[in-house]
């Protein structure tokens, strides 16, 4: 279902492009309450000396000020934006969806409202780097955490990546966090759906399905973001101040990792051919219990506690996390995951946290670096559906 952004109620406050042609950048933020951190956020995109953009904020039903206050502080920025007011909250994805809609660039440079452009010349500098690559469909670029500038490299060098099932299965799980992500504008609008309203990952669904379909990945070794602004030592709240200090108990906790393989799956297996389908689910889920799920069993050791972790591990029972694959999935597939799985509880909850908090970065970036630096190597292979 396409949301139509022709509703003149929305559409609050704007500035026209006044350029002849589209923009080459529309820089989407879609928000919801937290204002004061906004106006910072915004800050950084003014401060800007690439001026071939436009800012499309989409306020889903804030329950503070935002709708008083922001609409004047973009205009007197001077900078073309188009800020509209939802009637009714359309939850994340569903106001993602609008901002997409919404844009008017040849890209979109999704901002968190939290997560501000790292310097002033971080637009124009991902401009030339994207016209060096040829302009992929998709882009990803670093960020750093605004507190501490540790830069996560999700591009460890400037280059293509590849397109196809294999490249989207390899790299799907780049596109998790948010701000940063460059999508192809009109690529973004033939893929759009409403099935992943309400996943809050709906940015991986675009990514994998853009890149699936035959689109050009990119990597930009540019940290473009600093997430997590602060104002007054405060970050908006997240999953470490919910649930820092939770009681003790077993029960089954939630986290979305299942979210993350649904998207991911319904991204890039229905592209792919059936013989190779099963293999596909296999390496999306893989990935998630080698690198993503004890990851969340540590972080959550430290944040809240053990009994926290064990409720994140039965909630990821493979039983009840694979039942909806059942079809797709070959049975010695299906054993292979079975085993990951009670590899990575073992170790998500038995090694010390010490240990956890001195390698994390390096770890992670080691993969990342080996996925990207043995492209030079060996071609990508889109035959049979999946990078090995």
């Amino acid at each position: 279902m396409s949301i139509s952004v022709f509703c003149p109620e929305r559409l609050v406050a704007s500035l026209a492009w006044a350029g002849r042609d589209k923009p080459f950048y529309t820089v989407v933020i879609p928000h919801f309450k937290h204002r004061r951190y906004l106006e910072l956020v915004l800050e950084s995109v003014f401060e800007q000396d690439y001026d071939d953009f436009e800012i499309v904020v989409s306020d889903d039903m804030s329950p503070d000020d935002s709708k008083q206050v922001i609409p004047s502080v973009l205009e007197r920025s001077g900078v073309p934006f188009r800020y509209y007011a939802q009637p009714a909250n359309l939850g994340y994805d569903g106001n993602l969806r609008f901002t997409l809609a919404a844009a008017g660039g040849r890209y979109v440079f999704l901002l968190g409202n939290d997560d501000a452009i790292t310097r002033s010349s971080t637009l124009g500098d991902l401009a030339a780097c994207l016209h060096q690559l040829n302009l992929p469909a998709v882009a990803i670029t670093n960020y750093a955490d605004w507190q501490t500038d540790l830069v996560t490299k999700r591009a460890q060098v400037t280059r293509l990546l590849g397109s196809g099932p294999g490249t989207a299965v390899q790299f799907f799980r780049s596109f998790s966090f948010f701000s940063g992500l460059v999508f192809d504008r009109e690529a973004a609008h033939r893929h759009e759906t409403d099935r992943w309203d309400r996943s809050v990952f709906y940015q991986i669904y675009l990514a994998t399905r853009i890149i699936a379909s035959g689109g050009q990945l990119g990597a930009v070794e540019l940290c473009a973001v600093r997430k997590d602004v602060r104002l007054g030592g405060q970050t908006v709240p997240n999953y470490a101040t919910l649930w820092s200090g939770a009681p003790w108990s077993f029960a089954p906790r939630h986290t979305g990792m299942d979210s993350v393989i649904r998207v991911a799956v319904d991204g890039v297996v229905p592209l792919m051919p059936p013989a190779r389908q099963s293999r596909g689910i296999r390496e999306i889920v893989g990935q998630i219990l080698t690198i993503t799920y004890p990851y969340w069993l540590l972080e959550y050791r430290r944040v809240a506690n053990w009994s926290f972790a064990v409720g994140i591990a039965r909630d990821m029972w493979p039983a009840r996390l694979l039942a909806e694959y059942r079809s797709r999935l070959r049975g010695g597939d299906r054993a292979r995951l079975w085993t990951l799985y009670l590899v990575s509880t073992v170790a998500g909850l038995v090694v010390p946290r010490a240990i956890f908090a001195r390698f994390q970065l390096g770890v992670a970036d080691a993969i990342r670096r080996r996925k990207q630096m043995s492209l030079r190597s060996r071609p990508i292979r889109q035959s049979d559906g999946v990078v090995d």
